[in-house]
């Protein structure tokens, strides 16, 4: 009966392990994917390289196991605490590389390949246990252990995005991880046959990354502060992006993913140039839908202009919005618009928005980041610009931001052309303006009454656009847009055409 009770204890151990390092196997894997698209920018790539490599070198490991001759347990053990290390300070890693090198994609490939060397040991290693422990090694017995790998990759993939990364962020979430391998470790020792010193140096593993676990913020913020050059006074990490404030006297950036969103010094250019084509362009605007713009800078805009009662903000980002109602030096540029009696912010995806609202706006302004990765293509598709176009008033407006005209000129056409395609009996209007911190920036206006552009007053508080530089840019001077692939939700064009042309002004 006692023996009896041991092996059921040991079961319990070896099945409780098996789920455990299931679910941090999938982890790091995530880990890897979303790391690199936030340093790197392509998603596609990053998580299609994180998934083929990691799972060539489980193939690997799984073939490896043969050559190893220590008591299963003591391999498992070892091989547990070399995981915790390589996969706890994989974002560590990867964030040095991209700072300080230009070998971020071979620090990424080889991080991915030992990951996954030790992922592929992990199974073959149980399995090896049970046999030593008098459980015999059949396919009754595999089953069951790749039931629970399967089992813990679906808790993986739902604890990473709604729990790990918001709460957490990625280093943090590493070092979590790394934990449990020490866990499985420990338990695996004492259960099986206690090794004094893998034992110590397991806790010597647990004390480490316990350490660079508390201290993980502050690494991060060192290491970030060298990337954005400029003090760093905000750095979050949302359940959607990588949200940074930096301030070098009375310059003030935003960062998000490390895409620069404004700098304090020009960013009225591109907010008044948005807003004042838009308003411009029809008669008394009251109500208008701006897509993005959560920092509230075009909200500031439009509020001049008295004839706007209703201000609706769709980001998908609740920090954003957050920050921009809440810090000082925000409020002291965005003139605190978000509090504004006629501005309602919507914590929503803006595709998702245009679909389910029911009001007509008499002005939309597309004010979304550059489509580097396919969570946003889907708002530079043909569909999502049919979409805004179905919620303008008869005589309504879109203005839309379509990336650099200069940098990413194909990218910039794509919009163009796209938008062309998507809203059949409007007029398109392709233009740009030269804003410092980003160079020559590209928009794109529609409207069904080509007849009211630019017809109105410019608001009241207009510092810098004036009716002469709008006529040139819109009517006397537009750049020339060459014939491109229209972008759809199944064909995301826009994607590589934009990767593309940011390739030859950035390492890869």
């Amino acid at each position: 009966m006692a023996r009896s009770r041991v092996k059921g204890s040991e079961n319990t151990v070896l099945f409780a392990s098996a789920l455990l390092v299931a679910i941090g196997g999938l982890i790091y894997e995530l880990i890897l994917g979303t790391t690199a698209s936030y340093l790197i920018g392509d998603s596609i790539v990053s998580f299609s390289l994180a998934t083929g490599i990691t799972l060539f070198g489980m193939g690997v490991g799984s073939l490896l196991v043969k050559y190893i001759h220590w008591r299963p347990s003591t391999s498992f053990a070892i091989n547990e605490i070399a995981l915790s290390f390589i996969g706890g300070n994989s974002v560590l890693i990867l964030h040095l590389a991209f700072t300080f090198t230009k070998l971020h994609w071979v620090a990424f490939s080889l991080m991915s390949l030992l990951i996954g060397v030790l992922i592929g040991l992990e199974i073959p290693l149980l399995v090896k246990m049970f046999t030593a422990f008098g459980r015999k090694s059949s396919v009754e017995l595999l089953s069951k252990v790749l039931a629970i790998d399967y089992f813990g990759a679906l808790i993986a993939s739902l604890a990473f995005p709604l729990l790990l990364l918001p709460q957490l962020g990625l280093m943090r979430s590493s070092y979590l991880v790394a934990a449990l391998n020490i866990i499985v470790a420990v338990a695996i020792l004492v259960q099986l046959g206690t090794s004094k010193k893998l034992i110590a140096l397991s806790t010597a593993a647990a004390l480490t990354l316990a350490g660079l676990f508390l201290g993980a913020s502050y690494l991060e913020r060192t290491i970030d502060a060298k990337a954005y050059r400029d003090p760093v006074l905000v750095y979050e990490q949302s359940a959607y992006q990588k949200i940074v404030l930096t301030k070098y006297r009375s310059d003030l950036r935003l960062f998000l993913n490390g895409q620069l969103q404004f700098s304090s010094l020009d960013e009225v250019r591109y907010h008044e140039t948005m807003a004042a084509s838009a308003l411009t362009s029809v008669q008394n605007p009251r109500n208008v839908l701006v897509l993005g713009g959560g920092d509230g800078l075009l909200a500031r805009e439009l509020l001049k202009y008295r004839s706007v009662q209703r201000i609706t903000i769709v980001d998908i980002d609740r920090k954003v919005t957050e920050l921009a109602k809440s810090n000082r030096l925000l409020k002291g540029i965005n003139k605190q618009s978000l509090s504004n009696d006629k501005v309602k912010v919507v914590n929503k995806d803006a595709f998702r928005f245009v679909f389910d609202t029911r009001e007509k706006y008499d002005a939309v302004l597309v004010d979304l980041v550059d489509p580097s990765n396919e969570h946003m293509a889907k708002l530079y598709s043909k569909q999502f610009y049919r979409q805004v176009s179905a919620v303008l008033a008869p005589r309504g407006v879109m203005v839309a931001q379509a990336t650099s005209s200069y940098f990413s000129p194909h990218a910039f056409h794509t919009v163009v052309n796209t938008v062309r395609a998507a809203q059949e009996g409007y007029r398109v209007f392709p233009f740009s303006h030269n804003i410092p911190s980003f160079g020559e920036w590209g928009f794109v206006l529609s409207t069904k009454a080509p007849g009211a552009l630019l017809s109105q007053p410019l608001a009241p508080g207009t510092v810098y656009q004036s009716e002469k530089l709008l006529d040139f840019m819109i009517r006397v001077q537009p750049p020339a847009i060459s014939a491109t692939e229209v972008s759809t939700l199944l064909e995301p064009k826009i994607i590589d055409a934009y990767n593309d042309d940011m390739r030859q002004w950035r390492y890869y």
